[in-house]
Order: structure tokens, then C-alpha cells, then sequence
């Protein structure tokens, strides 16, 4: 069987263009890569997956399908046979899967916890052609989790042997008694609390009490265990809210068909840094889930837009890996500053670094933007230093080109100006990199963008209002 198909007229185009790639600007990515046809033969890797499968599948070997690893399980030790795994998901019935991990062993015996993105590929016709992965290793990650997990065990554990913040509720009077601690979590100035409807609704966070009631109610049945566990927001005197955990045992008294609850005693905790913790770590995956996504959206208009604008297909494929490295070195600036920004003033270096570096005169201090900001700069970048090369400045030996930024008023402003070139004119028709500049990269952010094509040389504008970061 052919490993890339290019004479099967079926063949969907987005497989078609993966298949095309450079391998160098595949083998650029930080993560592992690979991508399956419709019967789960791997079609095509990077370096990434090799090093990570610690092995490198034969594409004439129809043996390894769905995924180049020795063996997969779920996080709980289960065996995932390779028909099951969220590759051959995708592929055989179009499910997609967004940062899910599972053990991967490999046949040296190494272990470690792969972290996945699977999305399906579809023809024209939604008939399934095959999918992509992209995955990496979090062992590290997985490990300090783990740790974490026991640290809070443990901490709960000396919480409850310390009985610091330790409250009871009687069911007869419908008081709760605090200690002084537990007074200080609940935001109370004195130890006895009425639990009535009007204390509850005003203590207790109105989206929590369905949940705190539900536990208390299973808590207090006489054919159950006794045990309260829950979480909840309670209100604290300055009218803020605080995350507590609370945990308890029910008293009972009598035997069999008589025995019924009279108190729960228990004890709290603050759980309000971890909540915290936990709403930026969700901030920071919706972030990646964000920007993979938009990556994604990015590389299939990239590859669209070329193959229209493209008079042969090898100028197309030209265009798509020149393009696509671009977004890669504007993944690497990004994974240098661990994923949350980058420096305007490196991005513009080692953007414009394949195109004779030394002919570029860059303007400007350290200004952080955004991740999504920073793609967009690495796409206007790459566009318009690819036209100097073809028709402006950097075409003769004489050209230069001055790129400067400063920030006024939240905004950043960027100015492109190129000289000693060529006399420019303004094309009849206006190509992808103008209208992917001017109409598509930075309204997201209040942007304004414009291209001069002035007869001294093409100058080019932007300013946009920089995200907020972190």
C-alpha cells in the first residue's frame, strides 16, 4: 500500500496536506505528532513521537495501526487494546479528545503519562479519512499532582487529629456551636449559630446549600453510615466569600427501628488558596485548549488560502511549510516563557532571522504580549518579510528594513519600513499576506492595521491593545 496516496483521487485534501509537510517543520514541533489514514495505518511522524514511542514505526508495515506505542493503559492500570484507544476513536468513528492522559509503557520498559489531543480528519462528503495526534509527556506533571494528592490526605488527616476548627449541630434546638477557630473560617463573632432559613440563606452561598443539604439529609439516615462530607462558600464579615471543606459524623442514639440522629460534630478547613489554584489552573487549560484550537483554525486557513492563491501546487507547498514554521518559532518563543507570553523584541529576532538578518534595523524595548497576540505578529512578520524578499527591499543588495514598536497608552505600536529597494507600486490585486494583516490578525484586540505600498518602499502599520497576561 502507498504510504501517501497522492494518486487516490479520494484522498481528503487536509490529509493530503499533512502528508506534504516538510518533515523539518514537523519535526520543529515540541510535541510528538502523528496521523493515521482511514484503516489506522500511521501515515506520517515527527522526531518528537519517535523519541517519546522510544521506536520508530514502519509506514510499510500495516501491523502498528492507530499508534506507535508498545502499550497503552488508563490511569487506572487498565490495559487500552490499540482498536480502543482515542486514536482509533477518532478514526473509526470521529470522536475527538482534548487533553486526555493515559500510562504509556514502552518496550524498553519506560513508563510515563502521555497527554492527548485527537481530532478526526473528514473529505468534503463528512466521511471519515483518518486523524491526527498530538501528544506529550506530563509524567512530571501527573507525579507532582499525585504528590499533591497525598499532601492534602495528609494534611486533612492532622486537621481532624488537631480538632482545630471544630463545630457540633443539634438537631433538636437547630444550633451549631463553633470553636474559636472553626468562628474565624465561618466569619461568625460568637460561638452559637441559629440555623434557620433566614442564617442559612445568609451564610451560606445560595448555589452550594442544594448540595450541603443533600449530604446532610444522607448523613443524618439511620440506615446509613453517619459520615458528612462536603464543600461549600460561606460569608465572611467584610461580606467576601471563603471556600471551606467540612467533614463529620453523625450521632446516633437508639437501636434498629428506634435509632435516629440527634447531632453531627465535625470540623473545617479553608479551602480557599486551593480553589483558587484550581480556577487558574482551569484558566490556564482553557488558555492551551484555546490557543490549540486556534492554532488549528490558524493552520487550515493558512493552508486553504495557499492552495487558492497558489498557481502550481509546489508553490502552494512552499507557501504552507514556510507558513506553518512561522507558527512553530512562535511556539518555541512562547515555550521559553513557559507558555504565557513572549517578548515582542525576540519574536521580531528570530522571525525575520531566515531572511538575512543582518539587513533588518529592530527598534524597540522588552514588551510582553499574549499568546494569541504573539502568533499574530509571527504570521504578519513572516508575510511581510516573504514579499521584501520576493519584490521589495531585501530583492537587492541595497535594501534594509527598519521594524520599531513602542507602547503608548496600552497599545502597542509596530511600524514595518522598507528602503534602498526597488520602486514599489501597489498591486492590482491584493495578495493573502495584505488581507491576512489588514482584515483578519488583530481585530480581536481593538486592532488597526494598514499596508502603504509608498514608492520608496512598503510600509506597514499595526497597533493593538495588549491582553492582559497571567
Amino acid at each position: 500500500m502507498s504510504v501517501l496516496k497522492l494518486d487516490e483521487p479520494a484522498l481528503a485534501p487536509a490529509l493530503e496536506s499533512l502528508l506534504e509537510l516538510d518533515q523539518a517543520v514537523l519535526d520543529a514541533l515540541p510535541m510528538g505528532f502523528y496521523a493515521c489514514d482511514a484503516s489506522g495505518e500511521i501515515v506520517r511522524f515527527n522526531r518528537r513521537a519517535i523519541e517519546l514511542w522510544g521506536r520508530a514505526p514502519s509506514l510499510t508495515d500495516s501491523a502498528p495501526r492507530f499508534c506507535g506505542s508498545f502499550r497503552v493503559e488508563s490511569l487506572d492500570g487498565e490495559f487500552i487494546p490499540p482498536d480502543q484507544t482515542p486514536m482509533a476513536r477518532a478514526v473509526l468513528a470521529g470522536e475527538s479528545f482534548e487533553n486526555v492522559e493515559a500510562f504509556v509503557e514502552n518496550a524498553d520498559g519506560r513508563r510515563w503519562v502521555a497527554r492527548v489531543n485527537v481530532a478526526p480528519l473528514r473529505a468534503a462528503d463528512g466521511s471519515l479519512t483518518g486523524a491526527v495526534n498530538c501528544f506529550q509527556d506530563v509524567t512530571e506533571d501527573h507525579e507532582q499532582r499525585r504528590a499533591l494528592a497525598r499532601t492534602q490526605r495528609t494534611f486533612d488527616l492532622a486537621m481532624v487529629a488537631s480538632k482545630m476548627g471544630t463545630w457540633r449541630y443539634t438537631l433538636a434546638d437547630n444550633i451549631c456551636m463553633y470553636d474559636e477557630n472553626a468562628q474565624h473560617l465561618y466569619g461568625l463573632s460568637e460561638a452559637r449559630f441559629l440555623h434557620d432559613e433566614d442564617g442559612v440563606k445568609e451564610k451560606f452561598h445560595a448555589d452550594d446549600m442544594p448540595l450541603m443539604w443533600e449530604r446532610v439529609a444522607a448523613a443524618l439516615d439511620p440506615n446509613g453510615d453517619g459520615l458528612y462530607s462536603v464543600e461549600y462558600r460561606v460569608k465572611q464579615i467584610d461580606g467576601s466569600w471563603r471556600w471551606l471543606s467540612a467533614w463529620g459524623q453523625v450521632e446516633f442514639e437508639g437501636q434498629g427501628a428506634s435509632r435516629k440522629p440527634i447531632a453531627i460534630a465535625g470540623a473545617s478547613r479553608d479551602l480557599t488558596e486551593r480553589k483558587r489554584g484550581e480556577e487558574r489552573e482551569q484558566v490556564l487549560m482553557n488558555e492551551l485548549s484555546h490557543r490549540v484550537k486556534n492554532t488549528m483554525a490558524i493552520v487550515q486557513s493558512l493552508v486553504s488560502s495557499s492552495l487558492r492563491d497558489a498557481v502550481d501546487f509546489e508553490s502552494a507547498r512552499t507557501s504552507v511549510n514556510a507558513r506553518i514554521a512561522s507558527l512553530a518559532t512562535a511556539h518555541n518563543v512562547l515555550t521559553s516563557r513557559n507558555g504565557l507570553s513572549a517578548d515582542i523584541k525576540d519574536l521580531v529576532s528570530r522571525t525575520v532571522a531566515p531572511f538575512e538578518a543582518g539587513r533588518f534595523r529592530i527598534i524597540g524595548g522588552s514588551v510582553d504580549v499574549s499568546p494569541q497576540q504573539t502568533l499574530a505578529f509571527a504570521l504578519a512578520l513572516h508575510e511581510l518579510a516573504t514579499n521584501a524578499a520576493k519584490y521589495g527591499a531585501l530583492s537587492t543588495r541595497e535594501g534594509r528594513v527598519d521594524v520599531r514598536w513602542r507602547v503608548q497608552d496600552s497599545r502597542l505600536h509596530l511600524a514595518w519600513v522598507e528602503s534602498g529597494g526597488p520602486s514599489v507600486a501597489a498591486p492590482k490585486r491584493r495578495g493573502f499576506g495584505s488581507r491576512l494583516i489588514e482584515e483578519v490578525l488583530f481585530g480581536e484586540w481593538d486592532g488597526e492595521s494598514g499596508i502603504d505600498f509608498a514608492a520608496g518602499g512598503v510600509r506597514c502599520s499595526i497597533a493593538i491593545t495588549l491582553a492582559s497576561i497571567g
